[in-house]
């Protein structure tokens, strides 16, 4: 596989349409349609779409994944793909799980009411939230996410957003440590949305859960004990896995687009030693949730829970 293709290909995406992946018209804020949130406000919720493109990163990962072992088909695919329309592309890749879109749904409608709940007020970007760039910074192109950067920070500003919700760690990372550093004057506030809930309803639906702590609300932002102290307000019994806070493994999401095979041998280590503590394993990141869902069919009862579901 000609890995800078790969790498091409999701920034030539990006650049044009504000999404990495293939996806359809309107699918970053379908599950925000009914809440009638304010379009603009000081404080704004932004998703950075991550949650929201899983299912379409997993079309893309198949598709991918098929054509991994031949160098020529992966070139000669990608380079006539990076020239297609993106509804268009969208349309030739495999049909998005519809588990894993209810997934996405739910969980920012889990969040969303969570933080109404806590007296949160926050407005929402809808058509205006795109996806944050981090990928492109990861894979080394500068230039490209400094680009797209500008594009988010225009769009939020725009809106009089001077604090920003996000719903991931790749997200609260990206805007909080590397945006400062190619935009001029940055001055927003980036909190995570589990900082901000006080309180939460009891709601123990399992016997005991085993957390996957993601490695960069861990080691980079150290957001360990929130996730915890949430789910044991909520009840529940928590049994750690060896590795676990800031000494936590990877699930494998950093190569997922660039080597499947490889993200996946990955996230079977991690899931071995998860399972051995519980079935029910909790994730607060939807890279790891994605990667730990597509072998879970390997370990028998094992469940995959975000955060924000349980409490």
């Amino acid at each position: 596989m000609k890995v800078k293709e790969i790498m091409r290909f999701m920034a030539d995406m990006t650049l044009r349409t504000g999404f990495p992946v293939p996806v359809p018209r309107g699918f970053s804020y379908k599950w925000a349609e009914s809440y009638g949130f304010n379009r603009k406000g000081e404080v704004m919720l932004y998703t950075g779409a991550l949650y929201q493109l899983v299912p379409y990163i997993e079309s893309l990962s198949a598709f991918l994944k098929s054509i991994e072992r031949s160098d020529i088909g992966a070139f000669l695919a990608l380079r006539t793909a990076s020239h297609l329309p993106a509804g268009l592309l969208a349309g030739l890749l495999p049909e998005p799980d519809k588990k894993l879109v209810d997934f996405s749904n739910k969980t920012l409608k889990s969040i969303a009411d969570l933080l109404i709940k806590n007296g949160v007020e926050f407005s929402y970007l809808y058509e205006d939230d795109i996806y944050s760039g981090v990928l492109l910074y990861d894979m080394g192109l500068v230039e490209e996410f400094g680009e797209h950067a500008k594009k988010v920070y225009s769009r939020l500003k725009g809106r009089g957003v001077k604090k920003v919700i996000t719903v991931d760690p790749h997200t609260y990372s990206i805007l909080a440590k590397t945006y400062p550093k190619f935009i001029d004057g940055f001055s927003l506030e980036v909190t995570s949305y589990m900082e901000l809930i006080k309180k939460v309803t009891k709601k123990v639906t399992l016997n005991s859960l085993t957390i996957h702590d993601s490695c960069i609300y861990a080691r980079e932002l150290n957001i360990i004990d929130v996730p915890r102290k949430l789910l044991e307000s909520a009840g529940y019994s928590i049994v750690e896995p060896r590795r676990n806070r800031e000494y936590t493994f990877c699930c494998g999401g950093p190569v997922e687009m660039l080597s499947p095979s490889l993200a996946s041998a990955i996230a079977d280590d991690r899931m071995k030693e998860l399972s051995e503590k519980s079935k029910n394993i909790v994730t607060m990141c939807p890279i790891c949730f994605i990667n730990f869902y597509r072998i879970k069919h390997r370990y028998k009862g094992v469940e995959i829970h975000d955060v924000s579901s349980l409490i």
